[in-house]
């Protein structure tokens, strides 16, 4: 896996600037990371995931730190019920030291069966 060596959100100079597709791998494994947050937050259709995928993510290196403080503020929350992460996971963060983490995005509910979140997560572990 390739790993894009620059911030996607600096500006930089025509000399320093990457290809077009330099940065897509790792946008790609951003935009499946936020989905997995979304999934141990907000569940399936068919109720709560969390679970299920965080005994498969404790090896995961997570390729933004931000993924990673949320994942592990999650992971360290005894329920896994939606409502009762989103009461808890704020007053977590900031004793973690993030009391400022745009967290609310990741309980918008993705529309997956659970088989199909797992299969996604094990796919992305399998290539970190």
């Amino acid at each position: 896996m390739r790993i894009c060596a620059q911030p996607l959100d600096r500006p930089q100079s025509r000399a320093t600037r990457l290809p077009p597709d330099a940065c897509a791998p790792m946008a790609t494994d951003l935009h499946l990371e936020q989905l997995i947050l979304r999934l141990l937050c907000a569940g399936t259709p068919q109720g709560p995931v969390k679970n299920v995928l965080v005994p498969l993510l404790r090896d995961y290196h997570w390729q933004r730190q931000l993924h990673q403080i949320i994942f592990s503020a999650v992971a360290a929350i005894p329920s896994d019920d939606p409502a009762t992460l989103r009461q808890l996971l704020p007053a977590k963060l900031t004793r973690m030291g993030f009391p400022d983490i745009e967290w609310e995005e990741i309980f918008t509910p993705p529309l997956l069966s659970t088989e199909r979140a797992a299969d996604m997560v094990r796919q992305m572990t399998a290539g970190s």
